[in-house]
């Protein structure tokens, strides 16, 4: 496992022990579906209810971290104080499409004995052509890629 998979392995941990059910989205969940990209964080997006903060406080007590709006011009927050940073969004992607859309469609990742959902390939794709900055537009040709190789190995 990368050093990547090991921290959201242990994200995946923490996740069950507060109870917090959460969709891995961004390009953390491409590449742990095999794109081979690189991102500097870990992408949440939970519902936005009373019992999901208490347990985001929870989650962030047990990481060793603490949650920070990131702007005043953003509801997400940014957890600060981890080897890695997560960032958390609620009831929806900035592109537009809902936690209840994105978890239908999700993929489940095996990360050892445990699993995350992950926003499948084809919503990281819409979310970063919808998003249209650079660093989304300079990944979109290696997601459409391992999509497309992901298709084949399905129809063989």
């Amino acid at each position: 496992m990368s050093s990547d998979e090991l921290f959201v392995a242990e994200l995946a941990r923490a996740l069950k022990r507060v109870g917090l059910e959460a969709l891995v989205v961004g390009s953390m969940a491409a590449a742990l579906q095999g794109a081979n990209v690189m991102t500097q964080d870990v992408d949440l997006l939970i519902r936005d209810t009373g019992l999901n903060r208490k347990k985001l406080e929870r989650l962030c007590a047990e990481l060793g971290g603490r949650a920070v709006r990131l702007s005043p011009m953003t509801e997400t927050l940014g957890v600060v104080g981890l080897a890695v940073g997560v960032d958390i969004m609620f009831d929806r992607l900035p592109s537009g499409p809902r936690f209840e859309q994105l978890r239908s469609r999700a993929v489940d990742i095996s990360l050892g004995e445990l699993s995350v959902k992950a926003a499948s390939l084809d919503d990281v794709i819409a979310a970063k052509e919808a998003a249209d900055r650079p660093k989304d537009r300079a990944q979109l040709e290696a997601l459409r890629h391992t999509l497309a190789i992901r298709k084949r190995l399905c129809e063989e």
